[in-house]
């Protein structure tokens, strides 16, 4: 074929793959520089290929010149509707002269087909590409033509492998075709061993192997038998001719054991060869001792038979077999870049959109971790609040901007959903508390005078209730205990104790989980959320006190009471904390009847 469409293919491929690489796969620079190595060196790969399978190419063009020559004096409608025979074979040979030069010999233009000579099997893929490349016209109309004698060949199993090695030539053109070449066999047969006198040699006829019957392969395809049993025969010529049917039926029985089963063979990991023509043709022109007819021969009658009369130098071709050869109609080189492009387009645009998807999950991801690490910040920490803020706000910005000039490629193609992302960024955003200012100092009077005392409340300061993880919580659960009931009850019956003795002073219940330093902090910062959450969901669930009256925070391991260094400064650390806070009118408990 032509180069050119597969320089395209293979730039356009080298262009969507370098796209693909560089703006749509979530990767490493690193990575990226080592594919865009893989693709140069992959299509470099190709380039050299095709660069020598062309220097291959032009080895065939002396055959290809002169049937450009020859095809040109035919008329247009003949020119174009003959099918192409690529003859190959250990008989290939007869049907072609040897008083030409060597490129005139290897081609016969007959009456129904062009008759062209490869010598050896490998060749053929590389003839085909070849006269394709020279007449694109041809694509279709060419088929392959077997002769074979079997007399040149004296051991079974180098005969078997010659065939596996055609059908195996057959496969590799019809891959480079892209459809099933059709195949025609010809067996050259010496059956002019049978004769009466040295003037009297069999006729010669081509027969036909036909739904496993035999045929005269004339205009009418006549039977064998009807050929044989003509009432118009002289009884000598009658003689001949049943004489020719029991060697042919000999013949016939030893191609489809040692021709046709081979070609057929299920066994091979290639496809079956299945010719659409057999013939039979007598011809002694060779003779080799022991061949592999003359054993075939000797096993049935054991007899040798003579073999005395060379029939004629030079065969003339079958044309009646390959008349109604059948015609395929595969795309054109263009027709068939056309569509490797577009199958390359449909991968390409499936890997964008498959890189897309990931894009925008790994977007969703980030904004998703940066606004749970806000929230997982305690409002007293002013500083890493402060820290946490900037980020959603650059996030915030950078959605923003997505929005006003329009979201990069690697996020697009229809998958882009960032606008649904930015209220939760808001919300969060909104929740900030800032550090209340600093309180202005009092000025001090030189002279202080007191008319009158007023007596001034204290409001008594209550120690922390601590309680143990362990006796609460399996160890890295955030679910209460069974037998953890009586440590609530215990610290319950505290908290009602510390604030009904202040009981015309609002309190706010302060319940904090803390963690040691062991394990992932950001792991370790929602699970103290959690143990501490599911001890005020018991208080609220078991007492009176209502929901307004708590707050949780969850410190991780932010907040340790000793080091971490031992495990029984570690289980110190592990605690959930309960504190009152004075709170002005924020829960007061109702008196109890």
């Amino acid at each position: 074929m032509n180069d050119y469409p597969w320089r395209i293919q293979i730039i356009y491929g080298a262009i969507l793959s370098f796209i693909l690489l560089l703006v749509f796969l979530p990767i490493a620079l690193g990575w990226k520089i080592i594919g865009s190595l893989l693709i140069l060196i992959v299509c470099g790969a190709l380039f050299y290929r095709q660069i020598e399978y062309r220097k291959r190419l032009n080895a065939c063009t002396q055959n290809i010149d002169f049937l450009t020559e020859k095809l040109a004096l035919l008329p247009a409608r003949q020119r174009y509707r003959l099918p192409i025979l690529l003859v190959t074979g250990n008989s290939a040979k007869d049907f072609f002269p040897d008083d030409l030069t060597l490129a005139k010999s290897n081609v016969i233009v007959s009456s129904e087909a062009v008759w062209v000579y490869v010598e050896e099997y490998a060749e053929l893929p590389i003839v085909f590409d070849s006269l394709v490349a020279r007449w694109p016209d041809m694509l279709g109309r060419v088929g392959i033509f077997l002769a074979l004698t079997p007399e040149l060949e004296t051991k079974q199993g180098l005969f078997t492998a010659k065939l596996q090695a055609f059908r195996q030539s057959w496969v590799d053109t019809c891959r480079v075709a892209k459809y099933r070449l059709p195949v025609y066999i010809s067996t050259h047969v010496g059956l002019n061993n049978l004769h009466y006198h040295d003037e009297a040699t069999l006729p010669i006829y081509w027969y036909q192997m036909l739904s496993g019957q035999l045929y005269l392969l004339d205009e009418f395809l006549s039977p064998l038998n009807n050929w044989v049993n003509d009432k118009t025969l002289s009884s000598v010529e009658r003689e001949k001719r049943l004489a020719i049917r029991v060697m042919l039926t000999e013949s016939q029985t030893w191609v489809n054991r040692h021709i046709l089963d081979v070609l057929n063979d299920s066994k091979q990991p290639i496809a079956k060869c299945i010719p659409a023509g057999v013939a039979i043709y007598p011809l002694n022109a060779h003779f080799v001792k022991d061949n592999l007819l003359e054993r075939e021969c000797v096993k049935l009658t054991t007899l040798n038979l003579p073999n005395n009369y060379q029939l004629q130098d030079v065969v003339t071709p079958p044309d009646g077999l390959v008349k109604h050869m059948p015609i395929a109609y595969p795309y054109s080189p263009i027709r068939k870049t056309v569509c490797n492009m577009i199958i390359m387009t449909s991968l390409f645009f499936i890997g964008g959109l498959c890189a897309s998807y990931w894009n925008n999950i790994k977007l969703a991801q980030q904004i998703e971790n940066d606004i749970t690490h806000y929230d997982l910040i305690a409002m007293d920490s002013y500083a890493e609040k402060w820290q946490a803020l900037n980020i959603l706000k650059a996030d915030n910005t950078q959605l923003n901007n997505y929005f006003k000039q329009g979201e990069p490629v690697k996020l697009g193609l229809g998958l882009y959903h960032g606008q649904a992302l930015l209220r939760p960024i808001n919300e969060a955003i909104g929740r900030y508390v800032p550090e209340p200012p600093p309180p202005p100092p009092i000025p001090i009077p030189e002279t202080i005078v007191i008319k009158e005392t007023v007596p001034v409340e204290v409001i008594k300061e209550y120690p922390v209730i601590r309680l143990d993880s362990l006796s609460l919580f399996e160890s890295g659960k955030g679910a209460l205990k069974p037998e953890s009931t009586k440590v609530l009850i215990n610290a319950l019956m505290e908290i009602k104790t510390q604030i009904k003795q202040n009981d015309n002073v609002g309190w706010l219940i302060l319940i904090s989980g803390h963690t040691d330093a062991t394990g992932d902090p950001t792991k370790n910062q929602q699970l103290s959320l959690d143990r501490a959450a599911a001890v005020r969901d018991w208080i609220i669930q078991t007492s009176d006190i209502p929901e307004t009256c708590f707050a949780i925070q969850g410190y991780g391991a932010k907040k340790p009471l000793v080091s971490n260094d031992t495990p029984e400064d570690r289980a110190q650390n592990r605690r959930v904390e309960i504190s009152l806070v004075p709170q002005i009118s924020t829960c007061q408990l109702m008196d109890e009847n």
